[in-house]
């Protein structure tokens, strides 16, 4: 069981699932000064724009707090780059409002078109005006769309079916996508200079940051109008506010800001060719269950067996056929970290035959999570095992290789330390980990429980000395694995016990049985 807070309110449907999960769920509205004194008392968070997850709000969670949810798409208010280094995941509901926020920018742009708002207000006022509200038709017109995810495709869908035409600027859209939506593809130069209605989907991000500026307005035709139902900061307000009072373009409907609540003295208000709405893209009745849901699935899914979902700061997209191998990648992590006895400066994962057919680079994140965790005191998992071997100047390199030469190994790790390198392969074999490899030595072991790993000249005797001395200690010995090169040379046994060996029983087989090498490793 959880103990989750959320602030910024939640729909009934949510905290009921989140309850039923059997998570203690608090439901309080919490200033900035307050939040840091009660989020260490709490494993999840979930928020919506309100609430500022800040650096300062994230270090006074530490360790308890291990998830933060927004309730909603963007995750501007969430410091996802503080997250990533105190390994706090961070997820959003990127699907639960596509179709209200898709239809508030519809609405926006019919808004903007025909005064609707202004006509309003001004017959409210007891005034029956209509010739100050003469509008324009959307047919025939194009329509620009800057970012074509799931909300623009929804948009240029419905806006065709209007009558207009759709252009569209997105470095990530293929051919077959713009062929399959019927959208055209052009550069952003192009898109502004041709549209009649631009409409921005896109985040906020350094490269978005006032996308839309006096320069990129002064591009636009005069009868242009831009619509912002996506995040605050795209637009430059004091450029637009400028070139909607000098009519460089026509008009604008916005729904984000870069400050919310819209400062009271914003230039941006009372301008009458500007429709502006109060971050109301998500605020329907379908769409609040629909993000609630999505957001209390997703911490239930977390919290049941660590599976992430919709997370914004965790990059690790595996392929299900070697999904297995995640788990056998932190456990060989494990095991070589816990057999060296220097600084780890540098670890190398290895993948071979079909293993190196997919991307291993997930791999790499799990090996460097197994071995960060025996040599680091903060809780390291797949979010900032980089983040932390990147502050410890550990590096981390990835190979792979169709060929699996004379060795059946799958996965292999190479740790580097000051006075040499150290090996350690294995594969799964149905379904189990099995250790192949020990440096030079080949081995066939399934890993499990608490292992005993000693490197000695082989001579007769060997084993009754350590089996009386493991014996005496009441340890039972389940398994061993004997790898050699060379008769009579070096010798490498892996024993497999059924309970920890103490330091004291650690001191006893070392000055019995002289090994080069000698270690316990615990899974």
């Amino acid at each position: 069981m959880a103990r989750i807070l959320v602030t910024d309110g939640m729909a009934d449907d949510g905290i009921a699932q989140l309850s039923e999960a059997g998570h203690e769920v608090v439901v309080q509205s919490v200033s900035a000064e307050e939040l840091p004194n009660l989020i260490g008392n709490f494993d999840g968070l979930v928020v919506r724009s309100a609430t500022q997850v800040t650096a300062d709000v994230l270090a006074a969670g530490a360790p308890r707090l291990r998830i933060v949810g927004r309730a909603g798409v963007g995750v501007d208010n969430i410091d996802t780059a503080a997250a990533t280094a105190k390994g706090v995941v961070v997820i959003n509901a990127p699907l639960g409002n596509i179709l209200s926020a898709a239809e508030h920018t519809i609405g926006m742009i019919f808004a903007s078109h025909r005064n609707i708002p202004q006509a309003h207000a001004k017959l409210n006022a007891g005034t029956w005006d209509k010739k100050s509200f003469i509008g324009h038709e959307v047919c025939g017109k194009t329509l620009g769309i800057i970012g074509l995810g799931k909300i623009g495709s929804h948009v240029a869908k419905v806006m065709q079916a209007a009558g207009m035409n759709v252009i569209a600027f997105d470095p990530f859209l293929s051919r077959e996508v713009a062929e399959q939506l019927r959208v055209e593809s052009l550069p952003l130069e192009e898109v502004l200079a041709q549209s009649d209605v631009i409409t921005l989907h896109v985040p906020m991000t350094e490269k978005t940051k006032d996308m839309i500026n006096l320069t990129s307005l002064k591009t636009m035709k005069p009868s242009a109008r831009v619509v912002n139902v996506a995040r605050g900061g795209i637009i430059n307000e004091d450029d637009l506010a400028t070139a909607l009072n000098e009519g460089i373009i026509a008009g604008a409907a916005l729904d984000v800001f870069a400050q919310e609540p819209l400062a009271e003295d914003s230039p941006l208000r009372g301008l009458p060719n500007c429709v502006i709405t109060p971050h109301l893209g998500a605020s329907t009745a379908e769409a609040q269950v629909k993000v609630s849901t999505d957001i209390a699935a997703g911490f239930n899914a977390f919290f049941a067996d660590g599976t992430i979902v919709n997370a914004v700061n965790v990059q690790l997209r595996v392929d299900p056929a070697i999904d297995g191998y995640l788990a056998v990648a932190e456990k060989l992590g494990s095991a070589l970290v816990q057999s060296i006895d220097q600084p780890l400066r540098g670890l190398e994962v290895r993948a071979r035959g079909e293993l190196a057919k997919y991307d291993i680079k997930p791999l790499g994140v799990a090996a460097l999570k197994g071995a960060l965790s025996h040599i680091c005191e903060e809780s390291v998992n797949l979010i900032n095992a980089s983040h932390i071997a990147q502050q410890r100047g550990i590096d981390l390199t990835t190979s792979a290789s169709e060929n699996l030469k004379n060795w059946s190994v799958r996965l292999a790790l190479r740790a580097t330390t000051r006075d040499g390198e150290h090996i350690i392969g294995g594969s799964l074999v149905n379904g189990e980990l099995r250790i192949q490899r020990f440096d030079d030595y080949r081995i066939d072991l399934p890993v499990g429980g608490h292992l005993l790993v000693m490197e000695y000249q082989d001579r007769p005797g060997m084993v009754g000395s350590y089996g009386s001395i493991l014996g005496d200690a009441n340890i039972n010995i389940a398994r061993m694995e004997v790898g050699r090169i060379d008769g009579r040379g070096d010798a490498l046994v892996i024993l497999t016990l059924d309970d920890p060996v103490p330091a004291p029983v650690l001191d006893q087989l070392r000055s019995t049985i002289h090994p080069q090498r000698l270690f316990a490793i615990s899974f």
